[in-house]
């Protein structure tokens, strides 16, 4: 079990609950209609479920002063005043359990509706239009307004305790990584490696594991376990997800070399993806465009004649293990946003190399805290090859 740090939980909450009250005052908001396992978190610290079908299982409708009433799979009657511990939960409701929210959008509407008779103006993030329009209907007094974006705008810059949580999840994930390079051996397969990533991390005592993905002799056409065996001097890598205590998220990953040796070929592109790795620390500080980070890193990579990162450079980790900003090139994102101090943010380059025709693919991802002077680094797994 890992040690993780004691924060002031108190402060954390508050510090939350704050800005989601200035977020709708901003908006002249009377109440948040949320959907998001990350924002139910954020604003009531309310534990959902964080698996991908769970997306449309809870919702959480909070009003102007905070409170909020819970909508969940897991109860069959509304209990008033649940938690003790929250007591801005008024009352957790009953749901149709485990089933998409378009099977039974009348009986969502009726509980969504209760819980927002005398709504003016309602904030909402993600919500099928099924519910949506019938809420319209039964609601004519109540306007509903997108407020996604800014949610997540609220949430770049981090406060002490989630930087200090969201290290812990990266020291985490790391020692995880660690148990993926040592797992690699000649006869062991790609789910080995991702057996021994996951077991490490179960024994530190996440909240939740999100994504185990490992890219063995396959190219760029795919990142997902096969069974695919390993050979001697083989490059692997794999991307790793862990959410630690109180819900925040690390997300990194590691290419490994089969037997730790690579062939001269190999080492040498990688020294490569290493120096690139270096190139986006080193221009990831505060008051830079996002889309300066990605031109760095694929204009030094293109001028060694190899394959540039074919997707965004990184992104911000925090309650999500992937939130904005997304540090990307324009035409593939709206907002060519500035990076500031205290966020935490992923960099991610990937690159590759043909070797007897096959094309071998090679990756590294951090998270880093962005200080006044330039980041510092979250996740400690060494990068192999003692090339550092």
């Amino acid at each position: 079990m890992y040690n993780w740090s004691t924060i002031n939980i108190d402060r954390l909450r508050q510090d939350r609950r704050t800005a989601i009250a200035e977020l709708m005052q901003r908006n002249q908001l009377s109440h948040l209609l949320l959907t998001g396992f990350d924002h139910i978190r954020y604003a009531t610290d309310y534990r959902t479920q964080i698996i991908a079908e769970a997306f449309d299982w809870f919702a959480a409708v909070v009003d102007r002063d905070g409170n909020a009433e819970i909508f969940t799979p897991w109860v069959d009657e509304t209990q008033a005043n649940p938690i003790a511990d929250l007591p801005w939960v008024t009352a957790i409701h009953a749901m149709p359990s485990w089933a998409p929210v378009v099977g039974h959008p009348e009986t969502w509407t009726r509980g969504l509706a209760a819980a927002l008779k005398g709504a003016t103006k309602v904030g909402i993030e993600l919500i099928d239009p099924a519910i949506l329009s019938r809420l319209q209907a039964v609601l004519p007094q109540s306007s509903f307004v997108s407020i996604g974006q800014e949610l997540y705008d609220i949430r770049i810059r981090k406060t002490q305790d989630e930087i200090i949580l969201l290290e812990d999840a990266s020291i985490v994930n790391s020692i995880g990584a660690e148990a993926g390079i040592a797992a690699a051996v000649p006869g062991a397969t790609d789910h080995d490696i991702l057996a021994a990533v996951m077991g490490k991390l179960q024994e530190s005592g996440p909240e939740f594991l999100s994504h185990s993905l490992c890219n063995h002799r396959r190219g760029n056409g795919g990142w997902f376990a096969e069974g695919s065996v390993l050979r001697e001097g083989d490059p692997y890598f794999f991307d790793i997800g862990v959410y630690g205590q109180h819900g925040y998220a690390s997300d990194i990953a590691r290419t490994g070399f089969v037997g730790g040796e690579a062939r001269p070929e190999i080492r040498a592109v990688y020294e490569k993806l290493l120096n690139a790795h270096r190139i986006a620390e080193e221009t990831a500080k505060p008051g830079v465009l996002v889309s300066k980070v990605d031109e760095a890193v694929n204009k030094y990579l293109a001028s060694e004649g190899l394959p540039t990162t074919p997707y965004a450079i990184g992104h911000g980790v925090g309650l999500r293990a992937c939130e904005l900003p997304t540090i990307y090139r324009h035409g593939l994102f709206d907002r060519d946003q500035v990076i500031v101090e205290n966020s935490v943010i992923s960099l991610e380059p990937e690159t590759g190399i043909e070797v007897d025709g096959e094309f071998m693919l090679l990756k590294l991802e951090d998270n880093y805290l962005v200080q006044s002077d330039g980041v510092r680094r979250l996740s400690p797994a060494g990068y192999g090859l003692e090339l550092v």
